[in-house]
């Protein structure tokens, strides 16, 4: 044997070895045929999905034809929210088997609180998966069946459509009164700031505070605003007795529509929120309450 042989021969067992090490206990990226639907379903058929993790469980339903959240509360769900999960629940395929050794699954899963996804069509239990991480591609994520020790790789999945809390399942409106439909609007308050006043509007469509004008734009924002106002959170637990209000608005819109405000002794502050004809309570932080609770000077400034 030559040199130059030698030298070649010696290069190739390196190389043979540095593949080896490197290769030893990786998880295999298998191609081997592979069915690429859990199951097929049908988003116009789907009527439940119960996303399961170990710190919540929620349960969203279709009932007479409209969604809603029926676990842990019972409450009209988002609209927005649920349309991708339905997307994704029929269209997702599994791709290949990205791992088949339990001690790599931690890389895939999250072992601290594994989402297990379940799917009803047509009242009937369609299958179910375990969730785990997002892959590469934020469209794609692992998944493991509860009965196979393997992880796949699904794309079509986007696992933020499936970890949402609970609230952000729920439909956040508060109030939706159209703009043209509004008359009269009253503030009042019981803090340091006093506010008690009424935007009115005339026959002609212009707004006034008594007898001075208010901007129209300003007065344009502020309706757009009810028009669709959405709440920042829930308040689940029963509440039996309020004090008076912090804040006050009365909308009159063909029907009288009262908020009242109630400021929580915490830090950073935060308000519950009451609706008349509502029986949930909503909750806001300060800065978001803001938006709605107007001064005088909000509307009119002041002269010099």
């Amino acid at each position: 044997m030559n040199k130059s042989t030698r030298n070649l021969l010696i290069i190739f067992v390196l190389l043979a070895a540095v593949v080896f090490i490197f290769f030893k206990g990786k998880d295999r990226v298998t191609t081997e045929k592979i069915d690429e639907k859990l199951f097929n379903a049908d988003s116009a058929k789907i009527d439940k999905i119960e996303i399961v993790r170990t710190n919540e469980s929620i349960t969203l339903e279709k009932v007479n034809g409209i969604w809603q959240v029926s676990k842990p509360v019972v409450y009209p769900a988002d609209t927005l929210a649920i349309l991708p999960l339905l997307g994704d629940l029929q269209n997702f395929k599994v791709e290949s088997i990205i791992s088949e050794n339990p001690e790599k699954f931690s890389g895939y899963l999250d072992s601290a609180n594994n989402t297990v996804v379940t799917v009803y069509q047509e009242g009937k239990n369609l299958g179910s998966f375990i969730l785990g991480k997002s892959a590469i591609s934020f469209k794609n994520s692992y998944i493991k069946k509860q009965d196979e020790n393997k992880i796949f790789l699904a794309s079509n999945l986007t696992q933020s459509n499936f970890i949402k809390s609970l609230k952000d399942f729920r439909n956040k409106i508060i109030i939706q009164i159209p703009s043209l439909a509004v008359t009269s609007v009253s503030f009042k308050s019981t803090d340091s700031n006093k506010v008690d006043f009424t935007v009115r509007k005339d026959s002609v469509g212009k707004w006034f505070i008594g007898t001075d004008s208010v901007s129209e734009g300003i007065m344009t924002g502020f309706l757009n605003l009810i028009a669709n106002y959405n709440t920042e959170d829930f308040v689940d637990s029963t509440i039996t007795s309020f004090p008076e209000p912090t804040y006050t608005i009365t909308i009159n819109s063909g029907r009288i529509t009262v908020i009242n405000l109630y400021k929580m002794n915490t830090t950073p502050a935060s308000y519950y929120i009451q609706v008349s004809g509502i029986n949930q309570i909503f909750k806001g932080s300060e800065g978001f309450v803001t938006t709605i609770t107007k001064k005088r000077t909000d509307f009119i400034s002041t002269k010099p």
